[in-house]
Protein backbone atom coordinates (compact mmCIF):
# COMPACT_ATOMS: atom_id res chain seq x y z
CA UNK A 1 0.00 0.00 0.00
CA UNK A 2 1.41 3.39 -1.00
CA UNK A 3 1.49 6.62 0.97
CA UNK A 4 -0.81 8.25 -1.58
CA UNK A 5 -3.38 5.48 -1.25
CA UNK A 6 -3.37 5.71 2.54
CA UNK A 7 -3.72 9.50 2.56
CA UNK A 8 -6.62 9.30 0.11
CA UNK A 9 -8.37 6.70 2.27
CA UNK A 10 -7.89 8.81 5.39
CA UNK A 11 -9.27 11.90 3.67
CA UNK A 12 -12.31 9.98 2.42
CA UNK A 13 -13.02 8.83 5.98
CA UNK A 14 -12.83 12.23 7.64
CA UNK A 15 -15.34 13.00 10.37
CA UNK A 16 -16.27 16.61 11.14
CA UNK A 17 -17.03 15.97 14.81
CA UNK A 18 -13.77 14.09 15.36
CA UNK A 19 -11.83 16.83 13.57
CA UNK A 20 -13.43 19.50 15.75
CA UNK A 21 -12.47 17.53 18.87
CA UNK A 22 -8.86 17.11 17.73
CA UNK A 23 -8.49 20.79 16.82
CA UNK A 24 -9.89 21.78 20.20
CA UNK A 25 -7.31 19.52 21.87
CA UNK A 26 -4.47 21.26 20.03
CA UNK A 27 -4.06 19.44 16.71
CA UNK A 28 -2.99 21.44 13.67
CA UNK A 29 -5.29 22.29 10.77
CA UNK A 30 -3.59 19.45 8.89
CA UNK A 31 -6.16 17.07 10.34
CA UNK A 32 -8.94 15.05 8.70
CA UNK A 33 -10.63 13.77 11.83
CA UNK A 34 -10.65 10.03 11.19
CA UNK A 35 -12.31 8.00 13.93
CA UNK A 36 -9.96 5.88 16.02
CA UNK A 37 -11.97 2.74 15.30
CA UNK A 38 -11.31 3.16 11.59
CA UNK A 39 -7.61 3.85 12.19
CA UNK A 40 -7.25 0.71 14.28
CA UNK A 41 -9.01 -1.45 11.70
CA UNK A 42 -6.95 0.12 8.91
CA UNK A 43 -3.72 -0.51 10.82
CA UNK A 44 -4.72 -4.15 11.27
CA UNK A 45 -5.37 -4.40 7.53
CA UNK A 46 -1.96 -2.92 6.65
CA UNK A 47 -0.02 -4.78 9.33
CA UNK A 48 3.42 -3.75 10.57
CA UNK A 49 4.95 -1.47 7.94
CA UNK A 50 7.99 0.34 9.28
CA UNK A 51 8.87 2.33 6.15
CA UNK A 52 5.30 3.50 5.61
CA UNK A 53 5.10 4.56 9.26
CA UNK A 54 8.01 6.97 8.76
CA UNK A 55 6.43 8.38 5.60
CA UNK A 56 3.10 8.91 7.37
CA UNK A 57 4.80 10.66 10.25
CA UNK A 58 6.48 13.11 7.90
CA UNK A 59 3.16 14.17 6.33
CA UNK A 60 2.55 15.98 9.66
CA UNK A 61 -1.13 15.09 9.22
CA UNK A 62 -2.62 14.26 12.62
CA UNK A 63 -4.54 11.19 11.47
CA UNK A 64 -1.63 9.86 9.44
CA UNK A 65 0.66 10.25 12.45
CA UNK A 66 -1.77 8.44 14.73
CA UNK A 67 -1.96 5.63 12.17
CA UNK A 68 1.83 5.57 11.84
CA UNK A 69 2.21 4.82 15.54
CA UNK A 70 0.29 1.58 14.96
CA UNK A 71 2.56 0.49 12.10
CA UNK A 72 6.08 0.88 13.51
CA UNK A 73 8.25 -2.19 14.06
CA UNK A 74 9.58 -1.60 17.57
CA UNK A 75 12.48 -3.99 17.02
CA UNK A 76 13.80 -1.83 14.16
CA UNK A 77 13.50 1.65 15.67
CA UNK A 78 16.75 3.21 16.88
CA UNK A 79 17.12 5.94 19.48
CA UNK A 80 18.27 8.39 16.78
CA UNK A 81 15.26 7.62 14.59
CA UNK A 82 12.89 7.98 17.55
CA UNK A 83 14.50 11.29 18.49
CA UNK A 84 14.13 12.60 14.95
CA UNK A 85 10.44 11.67 14.85
CA UNK A 86 9.85 13.27 18.25
CA UNK A 87 11.35 16.46 16.86
CA UNK A 88 8.55 16.87 14.30
CA UNK A 89 5.62 16.09 16.61
CA UNK A 90 3.71 19.14 17.82
CA UNK A 91 0.51 17.53 19.15
CA UNK A 92 0.73 15.92 22.57
CA UNK A 93 -1.77 13.15 21.78
CA UNK A 94 0.46 11.95 18.95
CA UNK A 95 3.56 12.24 21.11
CA UNK A 96 2.01 10.27 23.98
CA UNK A 97 0.78 7.55 21.64
CA UNK A 98 4.22 7.29 20.06
CA UNK A 99 5.97 7.21 23.42
CA UNK A 100 3.81 4.63 25.19
CA UNK A 101 3.00 2.36 22.24
CA UNK A 102 6.39 2.42 20.55
CA UNK A 103 9.32 4.32 22.06
CA UNK A 104 9.28 2.95 25.61
CA UNK A 105 9.53 -0.53 24.07
CA UNK A 106 12.60 0.02 21.88
CA UNK A 107 15.92 -1.58 22.77
CA UNK A 108 17.72 1.77 22.88
CA UNK A 109 15.26 3.56 25.15
CA UNK A 110 18.04 4.34 27.66
CA UNK A 111 20.12 5.88 24.88
CA UNK A 112 17.15 8.03 23.89
CA UNK A 113 16.65 9.05 27.51
CA UNK A 114 20.19 10.43 27.61
CA UNK A 115 19.57 12.26 24.33
CA UNK A 116 16.49 13.95 25.80
CA UNK A 117 17.92 14.93 29.20
CA UNK A 118 19.30 18.34 28.27
CA UNK A 119 16.52 19.47 25.95
CA UNK A 120 14.69 22.75 26.57
CA UNK A 121 11.83 21.78 24.26
CA UNK A 122 8.49 21.46 26.03
CA UNK A 123 7.53 18.46 23.90
CA UNK A 124 10.86 16.68 24.25
CA UNK A 125 10.79 17.18 28.02
CA UNK A 126 7.30 15.63 27.94
CA UNK A 127 8.81 12.67 26.06
CA UNK A 128 11.53 12.30 28.72
CA UNK A 129 8.95 12.21 31.48
CA UNK A 130 6.90 9.65 29.57
CA UNK A 131 9.89 7.32 29.83
CA UNK A 132 9.99 8.03 33.56
CA UNK A 133 6.28 7.23 33.83
CA UNK A 134 6.82 3.85 32.22
CA UNK A 135 9.86 3.04 34.35
CA UNK A 136 7.86 3.84 37.46
CA UNK A 137 4.81 1.89 36.26
CA UNK A 138 6.95 -1.19 35.65
CA UNK A 139 8.67 -0.68 39.01
CA UNK A 140 12.13 -1.04 37.49
CA UNK A 141 13.82 1.84 39.32
CA UNK A 142 15.32 1.64 42.79
CA UNK A 143 14.78 3.85 45.84
CA UNK A 144 17.57 6.25 44.90
CA UNK A 145 16.02 6.83 41.50
CA UNK A 146 12.57 7.33 43.00
CA UNK A 147 13.96 9.90 45.41
CA UNK A 148 15.80 11.62 42.55
CA UNK A 149 12.53 11.91 40.61
CA UNK A 150 10.67 13.22 43.64
CA UNK A 151 13.36 15.82 44.28
CA UNK A 152 13.17 16.90 40.63
CA UNK A 153 9.38 17.11 40.83
CA UNK A 154 9.48 19.10 44.06
CA UNK A 155 11.87 21.64 42.55
CA UNK A 156 10.39 21.95 39.09
CA UNK A 157 6.75 20.87 38.82
CA UNK A 158 5.11 24.19 39.69
CA UNK A 159 7.04 26.22 37.12
CA UNK A 160 7.53 23.56 34.45
CA UNK A 161 6.42 24.26 30.87
CA UNK A 162 2.82 23.10 30.21
CA UNK A 163 3.30 19.95 28.14
CA UNK A 164 6.17 18.69 30.27
CA UNK A 165 4.35 19.65 33.47
CA UNK A 166 1.45 17.36 32.58
CA UNK A 167 3.68 14.33 32.10
CA UNK A 168 5.83 15.15 35.13
CA UNK A 169 2.64 15.30 37.16
CA UNK A 170 1.55 11.96 35.72
CA UNK A 171 4.87 10.49 36.86
CA UNK A 172 4.30 12.04 40.28
CA UNK A 173 0.94 10.29 40.57
CA UNK A 174 2.37 7.04 39.23
CA UNK A 175 5.02 6.99 41.94
CA UNK A 176 2.29 7.22 44.57
CA UNK A 177 0.29 4.50 42.85
CA UNK A 178 3.14 2.05 42.21
CA UNK A 179 5.38 2.57 45.25
CA UNK A 180 3.27 2.21 48.38
CA UNK A 181 6.25 3.11 50.58
CA UNK A 182 6.30 6.59 49.02
CA UNK A 183 2.53 7.15 48.80
CA UNK A 184 2.22 9.29 51.92
CA UNK A 185 5.22 11.38 50.87
CA UNK A 186 3.70 11.90 47.42
CA UNK A 187 0.30 12.85 48.84
CA UNK A 188 1.79 15.34 51.29
CA UNK A 189 4.08 16.88 48.70
CA UNK A 190 1.34 17.12 46.07
CA UNK A 191 -0.91 18.93 48.54
CA UNK A 192 1.94 21.32 49.29
CA UNK A 193 2.61 22.02 45.60
CA UNK A 194 -1.08 22.23 44.69
CA UNK A 195 -0.62 21.70 40.95
CA UNK A 196 -3.99 21.10 39.22
CA UNK A 197 -5.77 21.41 42.57
CA UNK A 198 -8.42 23.71 41.08
CA UNK A 199 -8.84 21.72 37.87
CA UNK A 200 -12.48 21.40 36.81
CA UNK A 201 -13.58 18.10 35.27
CA UNK A 202 -16.83 16.63 34.02
CA UNK A 203 -18.91 14.47 36.38
CA UNK A 204 -17.48 10.96 36.61
CA UNK A 205 -14.00 12.07 35.53
CA UNK A 206 -10.88 12.37 37.68
CA UNK A 207 -8.78 15.51 37.73
CA UNK A 208 -5.01 15.53 37.30
CA UNK A 209 -4.56 16.71 40.89
CA UNK A 210 -2.33 13.97 42.28
CA UNK A 211 -4.29 13.13 45.48
CA UNK A 212 -7.48 12.76 43.44
CA UNK A 213 -5.64 10.69 40.83
CA UNK A 214 -4.12 8.32 43.37
CA UNK A 215 -7.31 7.86 45.37
CA UNK A 216 -9.21 7.11 42.14
CA UNK A 217 -6.81 4.27 41.34
CA UNK A 218 -6.09 2.99 44.88
CA UNK A 219 -9.50 2.22 46.30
Amino acid sequence: MTLEQVMNDLKLNSNASRKKSLLKAGASENTYGVLLGYLRAYAKKIGTHHDLAFKLMHTLNTDAMLLAVMLFDVSKLSAKEAYDVLGIITFDQVLDDFMFRVVTLIEEVDVLYDMLKDSDSDMLKRALWAINVERVRLKIIDDNEVLYLLDNIQRNLVDETPKAQWMMNRCFAQIGITYEAYRTKVLNLSEELGVYKDMKVAPGCTSAYVPNWIHAVIK
